[in-house]
């Protein structure tokens, strides 16, 4: 398995000016605040801090829906094996991406029609503001957590299992600590995902990536694939969106609202589909929720159950269809 080299810092050690500098390698601590570092730049764009006028300089999207386009769009590209440090001999070892850009492109769908219910029907706004922060910061903070357990194994794999405990953003370099605590919702949320720290169900979720890539393709390969997938799944669920968005009461009663409007002409429905589009026809390309409430922990696993076996038998029988789903998906990755 290859792996980027460690960046090295040089430093003058002035005991004497003669002296020559030298090379101190970075510690985890720095690796993982790069890391943090490139999950910001990949939802920012770098332009005039008030796009006519000022300094040039990396800017946060402001659109949720333009967020979320852009982390189905990296997702995308890790699965493909073409995000940085990406491998195309192990392309499919981050399984769980592949599922995950249609789940934020689901998220993007849900962002799209809250602009539309809003315009059509501005009395809603205030209630259909909740549910849009909801969505949008349950997507922002799981990918500002997911993304870089993703690009650091992929840069450096040696590294990993070494450096995972080290993840905690209290540890990170003052001007990305301070990034961090600058993004939205911050201050609500960097306690309750409990700093970034490495989680059970992410330490599983790895070795079971690391065993998909000693396999050739075929049936033992797809065993480990599946595993990481759930694992990975159970980490974002229940460690992260749980916590921050499904356990807040007023959230849970725009979903209550929701839950109760199915059926009403226009109204999203509570599915995942397996296409570019929000939603299809086709029984095999799309799962739906028709029972139990989506804050709850176990109805939503039960569902994201039958998500990931419907992705798995896809990615068996119709692997060339779903690929090509996920590359056009990609594309979405610098959306502005």
């Amino acid at each position: 398995m290859s792996s980027a080299p460690s960046p090295v810092a040089k430093v003058e050690i002035n005991k004497a000016k003669s002296d020559p500098p030298q090379e101190v390698e970075v510690n985890c601590g720095h690796l993982w605040s790069l890391a943090q570092s490139e999950a910001i730049k990949r939802l920012s764009t770098y332009r005039k801090e008030f796009h006519l006028f000022g300094d040039q300089k990396w800017m946060l999207e402001c659109d949720f829906s333009t967020r979320a386009a852009r982390i189905a769009g990296v997702y995308a590209s890790f699965y493909l094996e073409t995000e940085s440090g990406g491998n195309e001999a192990f392309k499919g070892r981050f399984y769980w991406m592949g599922l995950a850009a249609f789940a934020s492109k689901q998220v993007m769908c849900g962002l799209d029609f809250t602009k539309l219910v809003t315009y059509a029907w501005p009395i809603t706004k205030p209630a259909v503001d909740i549910g849009k922060n909801g969505l949008g910061k349950g997507n922002f903070w799981l990918f500002q957590d997911i993304f870089c357990w993703h690009w650091f194994y992929s840069q450096y794999p040696k590294k990993f299992e070494k450096c995972s405990s080290a993840r905690n953003i209290d540890k990170f370099e003052v001007q990305i600590k301070n990034a961090v605590r600058a993004l939205p919702w911050a201050q609500e949320s960097i306690g309750v995902i409990d700093n970034f720290k490495i989680k059970d169900e992410i330490t599983d979720a790895f070795l079971n990536v690391s065993k998909a890539e000693e396999k050739p393709p075929g049936k033992e390969r797809q065993g480990f694939q599946y595993k990481s997938l759930i694992a990975t799944a159970n980490h974002e669920q229940l460690n992260i969106l749980q916590p921050l968005i499904y356990e807040d009461p007023v959230f849970k009663k725009i979903l209550d609202v929701q839950k109760a409007s199915e059926g009403v002409p226009l109204m999203p429905l509570r599915s995942a589909a397996f296409s570019t589009a929000c939603d299809v026809k086709e029984p095999d390309l799309r799962e739906q929720m028709d029972a139990g409430d989506l804050y709850s922990a176990q109805n939503r696993m039960d569902f994201i159950q039958l998500i990931a076996d419907k992705y798995h038998g896809l990615m068996i029988n119709r692997k060339g269809y779903m690929e090509g789903m996920i590359a056009e998906i990609s594309g979405w990755r610098n959306r502005t």
